[in-house]
C-alpha cells in the first residue's frame, strides 16, 4: 500500500499542507533559531544547513519513506513549521512522528497538540496503522513532557544513539502509541484541545 503524499489535514487552528519546494524560504526564515534546535540531536546554525533537511524530507517524500508537512496557521494563513510522518513500514503497519519543528511563537499554545492529534488520526483511522512510535532526544526534557502528555508510553532508552557536529552524545528515548490505546489517546487529546487551548 502506497502513502498518499498528497493529503491535506485540516483542524481548527492549523491546517497541514505537503510540504513542497516553494516553502522552503519561508520555513528557513522562522526556523533558523537557536531555539529551534538547542535540544535536538541536529546543529542547525546556517540557512544552507536548514535547506538541506528541507530538501532531504521533500526527497524522502518522493521515495515514500516519508511523508512531511507544512504547517499553516488556519486563521492568517501563515507557515508556522512543519512536522512528518516517517519511518514508513506499511508492511508491517508501523510509523514514526516527529520532526516537528515549530516557530518559537507558536510554542506552548494548542498547535503542536492539534497536529500530533491530526497526524495521528490520519495513521489510525484512515492508514489502518498498528503502531506509532516517536523519538526524543534525551536532552529535550520539554519535548519528552509533550510526548508523554499524548498518552504515549515511554519503551526505552537507546543509549548513546546520536552524535551532534559538536561531538556531544545524546541518547535518544521511545515513545509508542499502539492501534489498542488509540481511542483512549484520542479523547485524551479531544479534552486537551476543548479544554486547556479554550
Amino acid at each position: 500500500m502506497l502513502i498518499n503524499t498528497n493529503i491535506v489535514l485540516e483542524g481548527e487552528t492549523v491546517r497541514l499542507v505537503p510540504m513542497e519546494d516553494r516553502h522552503k524560504a519561508e520555513l528557513s526564515r522562522i526556523l533558523l533559531s537557536a531555539q529551534v534546535w538547542e535540544f535536538t540531536w541536529r546543529t542547525i546554525k546556517t540557512a544552507e544547513e536548514l535547506d538541506q533537511v528541507l530538501t532531504t524530507a521533500l526527497e524522502n517524500k518522493i521515495n515514500g519513506s516519508q511523508l512531511p508537512f507544512t504547517i499553516v496557521d488556519q486563521m492568517t494563513g501563515a507557515i508556522i513549521g512543519t512536522t512528518r510522518i516517517g519511518d514508513i513500514d506499511m508492511k508491517n503497519r508501523n510509523v514514526e512522528i516527529g520532526w516537528t519543528w515549530l516557530s518559537p511563537d507558536y510554542w506552548r499554545t494548542r498547535v503542536n497538540t492539534e497536529c500530533k492529534y491530526l497526524l495521528l488520526r490520519h495513521c489510525f483511522e484512515e492508514l489502518k496503522l498498528i503502531r506509532v512510535q516517536f523519538s526524543v532526544s534525551g536532552q529535550n526534557v520539554r519535548s519528552q513532557r509533550a510526548v508523554e502528555r499524548l498518552g504515549a508510553r515511554k519503551e526505552g532508552v537507546f543509549r548513546k544513539h546520536r552524535i551532534k557536529p559538536d561531538g556531544s552524545i545524546h541518547d535518544n528515548i521511545f515513545y509508542s502509541i499502539v492501534d489498542d490505546e488509540w481511542p483512549d489517546v484520542k479523547e485524551k487529546l479531544l479534552l486537551l484541545l476543548s479544554k486547556k487551548y479554550n
